[in-house]
């Protein structure tokens, strides 16, 4: 729902993009000042990753990354990734993925 969007994206933003940055490129303000392993979410590895695996690595932490479960409550996990997805696909999608509708108004660009 465009609430759950909303939600996603206003706790990935005070969350998460401090290290991965806006567009989940992994280029937020902590890897700017040295932290030289923050992960760009945007990799295709990231992309096929299950939504569950996803969750457990905000709960739990994975390598560098701290564990966020007991600061972010779960529907809010579960929103972070809804929008981390929309994210995702905002940023690799290809022209077929636009309805035809649309299309010439993105190619004029």
């Amino acid at each position: 729902t465009r609430e759950l969007m909303e939600r996603g994206q206003q706790r990935f933003n005070i969350t998460c993009a401090m290290c991965h940055g806006a567009t989940a490129a992994g280029n937020g303000i902590v890897k700017q000042h040295g932290l030289a392993t923050v992960v760009t979410l945007q990799d295709e590895r990231i992309r096929k990753m299950a939504d569950g695996e996803i969750f457990n690595t905000i709960t739990n932490g994975k390598n560098t990354m701290m564990a966020y479960g007991p600061n972010i409550i779960v529907a809010d996990r579960w929103a972070i990734i809804a929008y981390l997805r929309a994210l995702q696909r905002s940023q690799n999608a290809a022209i077929a993925d636009v309805p035809e509708e649309r299309r010439a108004e993105l190619e004029k660009k």
